[in-house]
C-alpha cells in the first residue's frame, strides 16, 4: 500500500479510492467528449507513473463505467478509453469491495447475485430443517442468509420496493423454516418472537448507526460538514433544532440517498435513543424499537 501512495497525487483532476490491491478512479463531466478527452489525458500521466515506478498494469482487469441516468442516451460513438494506447472495456457493472454497482445505480446486478446466494442456502436450510432444533436453525441463519442482507445494506436496498421483493420474500421463507410454520402463514409474528429485523428494518438500523456515528464525531473527517443540523442553518431555539435538515429531493434516486431518506430515519428516531451514552447503547435501543414495530 506504502508503494503507491503517491498515485493519487500524479492527477489532482481525478478522485482516486486506493486499496492493497484495488484502485478505483472517478471523474464526472456534462459532457461526453470532454470527459473522454480529460480522462484521457490523466490516464496517460498515470501511464507514466507505472512505468517511472516499474510497476505494469494488468489490463485484463480494468474496466471502466459510464454512469447515467437509464433515461439519458448514451453516446452516439464509442466512449474510447486509452492506456497505452490500449483501449479499456466498458461494462455495465463493477464489484467494490463486495458490493456490485451497475451503470445506473439501480442495484439490479448486486440484488441479483446476493439473491441467489440466499435462494442455495435457503435450499439447504430446507433440507435439513426438520432435523434440527429451532436454536441451530436460527444459528444458520445467521451464518448463511443474514450477512448477504446485512453487507452494505444501507448502500443497495435503497431502492424501489419491487427490485427488493425477491428478497424479502426469501428471507421470509427462511424464518418459517426457522419457526417450523406452513408456507402461506404471516411471518411478522415470528420475526417478533425470534428478534429478528425485517429487510427494511436492517437498512433503518444500519442508517442510524451511521448518523449516530456521525452525531458523535466517530467518522473519519472526510465526513465533516456531511449533512447539517436544523440549528446549523438558523438560531431559533426550537424543539427540531437537533434534529439533521433534510436534503431535497426532486427524483426517487435522490430521495433513496442518506442525506435524503437518512435525515427522515434519525430524525424520527426519539431523542432519549439518540441521546444514549454510546454506540453499544444506541444499537441495543433502537434494535429493539425497530423490532417492536412502534417507529
Amino acid at each position: 500500500m506504502l508503494y503507491i501512495n503517491d498515485l493519487a497525487l500524479i492527477s489532482p483532476t481525478l478522485f482516486f479510492i486506493l486499496f492493497a490491491d484495488d484502485t478505483n478512479v472517478f471523474y464526472s463531466h456534462g459532457s461526453w467528449q470532454e470527459l473522454a478527452c480529460i480522462i484521457n489525458k490523466e490516464l496517460s500521466k498515470i501511464a507514466d507513473w507505472f512505468c517511472a515506478n516499474k510497476l505494469t498494469l494488468n489490463l485484463d482487469k480494468t474496466n471502466f463505467i459510464l454512469f447515467r441516468s437509464h433515461r439519458k442516451a448514451p453516446p452516439g460513438d464509442n466512449l474510447d478509453l486509452l492506456i497505452n494506447n490500449t483501449p479499456i472495456e466498458q461494462v455495465e457493472s463493477a464489484k467494490f469491495l463486495g458490493v456490485h454497482i451497475d451503470q445506473h445505480q439501480t442495484w439490479a446486478t448486486h440484488i441479483n447475485y446476493i439473491s441467489a446466494k440466499i435462494a442455495k442456502n435457503v435450499g439447504i436450510l430446507t433440507r435439513i430443517a426438520y432435523l434440527l432444533p429451532k436454536t441451530t436453525r436460527l444459528n444458520l441463519y445467521y451464518a448463511l442468509i443474514y450477512p448477504y442482507l446485512t453487507y452494505c445494506n444501507m448502500i443497495w436496498s435503497a431502492t424501489y420496493k419491487t427490485r427488493l421483493r425477491k428478497l424479502i420474500t426469501l428471507q421470509k421463507r427462511a424464518i418459517r423454516l426457522i419457526a417450523g410454520i406452513r408456507k402461506l402463514e404471516h411471518t411478522r409474528p415470528y420475526f417478533l418472537e425470534l428478534k429478528l429485523l425485517t429487510l427494511d428494518q436492517i437498512r433503518d438500523f444500519q442508517i442510524g448507526e451511521f448518523f449516530y456515528r456521525l452525531d458523535q464525531g466517530l467518522l473519519p473527517p472526510i465526513f465533516r460538514g456531511f449533512i447539517h443540523h436544523v440549528s446549523d442553518i438558523h438560531t431559533y431555539s426550537t424543539r427540531n433544532s437537533s434534529d439533521y435538515r433534510p436534503v431535497s429531493a426532486h427524483c426517487n434516486t435522490r430521495r433513496f440517498t442518506v442525506k435524503s431518506y437518512g435525515t427522515q430515519v434519525w430524525n424520527s428516531i426519539p431523542s432519549v435513543i439518540r441521546l444514549s451514552r454510546n454506540l453499544s447503547a444506541f444499537k441495543k435501543s433502537f434494535r429493539a424499537l425497530l423490532i417492536s414495530g412502534t417507529l
